[in-house]
């Protein structure tokens, strides 16, 4: 009695096929990726926050920790194109999920615009007099940053499942322009962006540090998600 055949996208890589299959889609996921406006994100964000350095403007604390939040949201703009694919539908069968293709991509994206972020930050808190440079705080803008790009990242998500994995930043750019606006305008008792030192500083950033998991566990659950629902249009 002969066996059912498998369908390609339902094969399962185990031992060394599946490490080299997965070495080779890290290489061309990486090639293939969009790359362009995450670096100009990255752009964007230097230019700003290294213009008042150029310019030996000496800021204060808030003013610097302004100018990080600025680079924050150039780098997390640009990383909401990074799971762009115009030819998904061409690529629909392949021995691995699209969570596992997208993760190729998501994961390089998110270390390299935190590392677009640190260098911008950096140029911030130069333009800070010298004995203020130790308070710049790096660790709460950093939550800030990152959960930002990972919340960019999950809403490109959203977006790959509404055009069939092609375009995911049709929702993430405009998203992350929404939060951030809106997030901008929250009144006192509820504010995100607080200057530093505020009293509830350490309050609000146990909020941004939970939102970075969050926002990686509802992106790749996203990621997963459309798979099924590929599988069940079948």
């Amino acid at each position: 009695m002969l066996s059912p055949a498998v369908p390609p996208d339902a094969r399962v890589l185990t031992g060394p096929g599946r490490a080299r299959h997965l070495t080779v889609l890290f290489r061309s996921s990486l090639r293939a990726m969009p790359k362009t406006p995450l670096a100009l994100g990255g752009l964007v964000g230097l230019l700003t926050t290294a213009a008042p350095a150029l310019l030996h403007a000496g800021l204060g604390l808030p003013d610097a920790a302004m100018l990080s939040r600025v680079a924050a949201v150039a780098v997390a703009l640009g990383a909401g194109f990074v799971l762009d694919d115009p030819a998904a539908r061409t690529t629909a069968v392949v021995p691995v999920s699209r969570m596992t293709q997208r993760a190729v991509r998501a994961v390089p994206a998110l270390v390299l615009a935190m590392a677009m972020w640190v260098v911008a930050a950096a140029a911030a808190r130069t333009t800070l007099p010298q004995d203020t440079r130790p308070l710049f705080p790096w660790g709460g803008l950093a939550a800030e940053a990152a959960a930002l790009v990972a919340i960019s990242l999950a809403l490109a998500a959203v977006g790959l499942r509404f055009t069939e994995g092609e375009r995911g930043s049709l929702v993430a750019a405009p998203g992350i322009l929404l939060l951030v606006i809106t997030v901008a305008l929250l009144p006192d008792g509820a504010a995100l962006f607080l200057p530093p030192g505020h009293t509830s500083w350490a309050a609000v950033h146990r909020v941004w540090a939970g939102l970075l998991p969050a926002a990686l566990a509802g992106g790749a659950l996203l990621a997963g998600g459309a798979d099924s629902a590929r599988r069940t249009r079948r």
